[in-house]
């Protein structure tokens, strides 16, 4: 059968990236597979190796996308038969993928990567809350759904009372068997040897994972334990602010900016512990990768918290924001170490316990998840 998906990544576009390999690989599950992606002016329609079709709306205005998709895609499922819709959130190209159901009837596939229900969510920026509002105006609205964590689906029966039958729970796939069995290139140890302890995060430096609670907290443990170091690696628009803020709190002898490095397995591996202080997540996927390689782990409440992540059984969970509870997680961590590893070996085995384990049963699984009703069985066997 035919599907046409509706998504907002341009970096679809750009050979050799990640999203443009995912979006090839998916060709395979399907007869047909439109890509319409929202794009300013100055990109090409194409066709990838496997048949996949992309489209770009090539919109004069943001607001203009939504609407120039659902043109866009009135016309691929007139003229080629598409048998349903699947939007890669339910809020940007949520709208266009409601406009489309609205004139033509199709089913709707909402994928929800993001916990627009955390109350942290709306709280970080306006644009959130509209993301937030559009939401709740098209989650209603669609007639099957994948997310990327059980937190997320118990938002959607929460707020929604959808039946369980109707979501799908399929993390983003990370290869944690392969991550588990490499051997690190170098060790950070060895880069900063003026530290006996070394803190691991990796991250975008945006509001959203408040790195500016990390260092607070952070200089709590700092006190207790001087020769502690924090490595942080990634960059984004608050870089100047964290790294102000490390300096107003007198910390920054201790933390090392790193940007963003393509050897992420060399640190994961040979860090002491990992830590991760967002306001709000969907998945988490740092916290896996690091578990994955044996890191121990301390994180908020967000994400795979409660799930993967359990205080005291698999790593350190605290509650959002709570700096105090945040201090003395990292402090205990570091006293009782001992423990620590242990609770990351259970981690790492449950990690690895996840199902899918490979790429190929991923694909199996998204396929899956696009059966949407019995009357638009789309899908074909992965060859």
């Amino acid at each position: 059968m035919k599907l046409l998906v509706i998504g907002t990544d341009t970096e679809i576009f750009l050979p050799g990236s990640d999203a443009r390999g995912r979006i090839d690989a998916y060709g395979r599950l399907f007869d047909e597979l439109h890509v319409i992606i929202y794009s300013s002016p100055g990109f090409s329609a194409e066709t990838l190796p496997s048949g996949v079709r992309l489209y770009p709306t090539n919109s004069r205005s943001f607001l203009a996308r939504p609407f120039d998709a659902a043109r866009i895609g009135r016309r691929i499922a007139r003229e080629r038969g598409v048998g349903a819709v699947s939007v890669q959130d339910p809020a940007e190209s949520g709208l266009a993928g409601w406009l489309l159901k609205r004139r033509t009837g199709l089913p709707l596939h909402i994928q929800l990567h993001a916990d627009f229900f955390s109350p942290h969510f709306r709280r970080n920026s306006w644009k959130e809350r509209i993301r937030y509002w559009l939401a709740r105006f098209v989650i209603p609205r669609g007639d099957a759904f994948r997310v990327v964590s059980k937190r997320i689906r118990q938002s959607l029966i929460s707020n929604f009372q959808f039946p369980i039958s109707k979501i799908t729970v399929l993390p983003i796939f990370v290869d944690r068997e392969a991550i588990a069995r490499a051997e690190p290139a170098f060790r950070i140890r060895d880069r900063y040897p003026e530290f006996d302890f070394i803190v691991l995060m990796v991250s975008r430096l945006v509001r959203e994972k408040n790195i500016r609670l990390a260092l607070e907290a952070f200089g709590g443990l700092l006190r207790e334990y001087p020769k502690t170091g924090l490595v942080i690696v990634g960059d984004g628009p608050e870089r100047a602010k964290v790294k102000g803020k490390s300096e107003k709190l007198k910390i920054s002898g201790s933390v090392r900016f790193e940007g963003w490095q393509d050897d992420l397995i060399s640190y994961y591996k040979t860090a002491d512990l990992y830590l991760l202080t967002s306001n709000f997540e969907g998945y988490s996927r740092s916290v896996v990768e690091a578990a994955a390689a044996g890191l121990p782990i301390v994180m908020t409440d967000v994400g795979v918290a409660g799930d993967l992540i359990r205080d005291g059984e698999t790593g350190r969970v605290v509650p959002v924001g709570d700096r105090t509870a945040l201090i003395r997680a990292l402090i205990e961590a570091r006293r009782d170490y001992p423990l620590m590893r242990v609770i990351a070996r259970r981690a790492q085995e449950a990690i690895l316990a996840m199902e899918p384990r490979n790429w190929e049963g991923y694909l199996e699984e998204y396929r899956e998840s696009l059966r949407i009703t019995k009357k638009y069985d789309y899908t074909k066997s992965v060859s």
